[in-house]
């Protein structure tokens, strides 16, 4: 498997037989982002897209790097959200996988038809982050959670 990233920051890592997922991003949930950002940029990574999402309830930004996977950097925001029991025992993990596709289904309905339980978390919601693009949450059997960006709309 090789990876890259093309012009609109897509890495290119498809996973062969499973409706052409792509890894995206890693999740990473702290509790206050200012070492996470001071470690990133450390490594050479460069500021994306900084944004409070009130659908998922909590603060979002992104970092980009040319030759490591983009991370997205999550943190609560005001009142209660996703993450807060996460971050209150770890301070701060990876806690999701992201991955495009063009058909989110047909790719849940590939891993489980090759063995796997998938969970729905949460369901295809917009993503302001992402420019409106929905995305969900599933977990996934002897993995954990993943989140899936569509391409336009929930398929």
């Amino acid at each position: 498997m090789t990876s890259g990233k093309t012009a609109n920051s897509e890495v290119s890592n498809t996973i062969t037989g499973l409706s052409g997922m792509a890894f995206h991003h890693f999740g990473l949930a702290v509790s206050a982002p200012e070492e996470a950002f001071l470690y990133l940029a450390s490594l050479g990574y460069s500021e994306g897209n900084s944004v409070f999402d009130p659908l998922q309830r909590v603060n979002l930004a992104m970092r980009h790097h040319a030759l490591m996977p983009d991370v997205e950097v999550i943190w609560p925001g005001d009142g209660p959200s996703p993450i807060d029991n996460l971050v209150k025992r770890t301070g701060s993990m990876i806690y999701h996988l992201c991955y495009t596709c063009p058909d989110p289904a047909a790719a849940l309905s590939a891993l489980e038809a090759a063995g796997l339980e998938t969970v729905l978390v949460s369901p295809p919601t917009p993503a302001i982050l992402f420019g409106g693009r929905h995305v969900s949450f599933h977990h996934i059997s002897g993995f954990g959670l993943i989140e899936m960006l569509y391409p336009n709309h929930p398929s």
